[in-house]
Parts: C-alpha cells; structure tokens; sequence
C-alpha cells in the first residue's frame, strides 16, 4: 500500500480547491485534534473493503461543513439545512476515498459514506492530514480495520 499522510493531504486539498474553490491550510494533526475536542464537530466515514480493509474518516466543524455547503450548493449560509452540509462532507469524503482507490491494492471497493460518531478512531491509523479553513479544524483520516 501507498498510501501517506503527504499523499492524502494533497488529495483532500486538491478536491476541496477543485470542487469548492476553497484553499486548505495544513496545521498540525494534535492542533487540529485539540479544536475538534473543543467544539461541536460532524464526522462521516467512507468504508474500503477488499485488498485493504478500512475505513476513511473526515472529522470538522459545523462551520467548516456550512463553508463547504455553501460552495458546493452555491447557497447562502441561511439557505442551507442541516442535511444540505451532511450531503456536502459525505460528498467529499467519498471522492477522497474514489481517488486514494487508486493507491490502495487491487479490488478495492468503496462503500456510500455514512454519518459517525465523533472522536471514534476504528483502528490504526494508516495515514492522516490535519486543516484548517478560516480558523476551523478538518482531520480526514485513513484506518486499517
């Protein structure tokens, strides 16, 4: 497998400046954990099953998922519900996932994203990538079950 941390920080930015003309800035993983833990924050998994067994995590804030929302939907903030910034985070986790298919051995197959507990680590920890947008944390994470 090749998959690093390096190599999934630049596919979630690329997908995150390509689709929502939004730039990431990298921060440090224990910064980016530590705002999470501070605030409310919304999480959905991608699962991987196949020649790698796994799951990819994309953890943020509320605010992060409204950013992103409303540049996908081209809506303003008040326009957006609460199932309009689940669909947007669940849409780019799945891409993330489509595109590190690629990197991952042969035959690997990619689930629908589903919505997650926050905080939950599924297993080790194979590679991970910590943000920030406009001050808000994102950790999008790859674990091997």
């Amino acid at each position: 497998m090749s998959v690093s941390s390096d190599g999934l920080g630049r596919v979630v930015r690329t997908i995150w400046a390509t689709q929502l003309e939004l730039e990431l800035d990298d921060a440090e993983l224990q910064q980016v954990e530590a705002l999470l833990a501070e605030r409310d924050e919304v999480a959905v998994a991608v699962q991987l099953s196949g020649g790698f067994t796994g799951v990819l995590v994309q953890r943020c804030t509320r605010t992060v998922s409204l950013l992103a929302a409303a540049a996908a939907f081209a809506a303003a903030d008040n326009d957006l519900e609460a199932s309009d910034l689940q669909d947007a985070l669940s849409e780019l986790a799945h891409m993330t996932a489509g595109n590190l298919k690629a990197l991952l051995p042969d035959k690997c197959k990619v689930s629908l994203p589903t919505t997650i507990d926050h905080g939950r680590q599924a297993g080790e920890r194979v590679a991970s990538a910590g943000f920030t947008l406009g001050g808000e944390p994102l950790l999008v994470t790859l674990e091997r079950i």
